[in-house]
């Protein structure tokens, strides 16, 4: 017998998709399957265009009630100052709550909902691909609710379990922080393409170069070092590396990380 996983959706906006769209990937169902896991999925949205990116992968509605009657994990996926519009009414006195929602808290997330089985999440855009960081923290769950939780989670990424008080860093760190590896990327891509590369190359260069260096890293517990062991005496890298250093790259994106996280705690409810 499999334990079917009713979700919803309230919201269907670019987070939503990107953790639906993975939990509907071939090896994330297989998986399940071999878990003895089925998920049921319905998506919610106001705005048809969102629910079409979605359509084929679960179920689909504007209403909001329907999407949350038969469902026992709700995923809170609007942005928070649509939250008590797009909630109120609902009945969620009885079911697992999850928040994506930057800045509300457990206690902002009771009063809205009613209901007393609370987690905050911060995933982020790597979700499309199963490898986002969900960091969170919950509240009032059983064992078996919280393992659930553990499951439904693996489909888009890793857990990491924090206190309530860490979100908004972590937000600033890992979710905020695709972006800014993005940009990483883009100078990488940017530069390739002005050296004559095509703009596959480019591309590729980049992000195989951005690869490799993450799965060196982890594979490592001193990252000054690996940065001392690639920069030869008086060679390429430790002239490019210099440049950075005297230009206060570290700080720089230290100081976008720490503005991230203190608009966190500004919007924090």
């Amino acid at each position: 017998m499999k334990n079917k996983i009713r979700v919803a959706f309230i919201g269907c906006g670019n987070m939503a998709q990107a953790i639906i769209k993975s939990m509907n990937n071939p090896s994330v169902r297989a998986a399940l399957k071999s878990e003895k896991y089925a998920l049921e999925i319905t998506a919610s949205d106001c705005d048809e265009r969102n629910l079409m990116n979605v359509r084929g992968m679960c179920e689909v509605t504007s209403d909001n009630s329907a999407a949350v009657a038969t469902a026992d994990y709700v995923f809170i996926a609007v942005k928070p100052q649509n939250a008590e519009a797009a909630l109120i009414g609902l009945e969620l006195s009885h079911k697992v709550v999850v928040s994506i929602m930057a800045g509300v808290s457990i206690a902002a997330l009771k009063s809205i909902t009613g209901a007393s089985k609370i987690v905050r999440v911060m995933p982020n855009l790597n979700a499309r691909v199963g490898e986002s960081l969900n960091a969170y923290c919950a509240e009032g769950l059983s064992d078996d609710e919280l393992h659930t939780v553990s499951v439904l989670f693996g489909c888009f990424g890793t857990e990491l379990n924090v206190k309530e008080s860490e979100l908004d860093a972590v937000t600033g760190l890992s979710g905020s922080g695709p972006a800014f590896v993005f940009m990483t990327l883009k100078a990488f891509r940017d530069e390739a393409v002005a050296r004559g590369f095509d703009e596959e190359t480019a591309k590729r260069i980049a992000v195989q170069t951005v690869i490799g260096s993450a799965l060196t890293a982890e594979k490592s517990d001193d990252i000054d070092a690996l940065i001392e062991s690639v920069c030869s005496k008086g060679g390429t890298t430790a002239e490019g590396v210099s440049y950075l250093c005297e230009n206060k790259y570290e700080g720089i994106l230290r100081g976008a990380i720490v503005k991230a996280i203190e608009k966190s705690k500004e919007m924090s409810v």
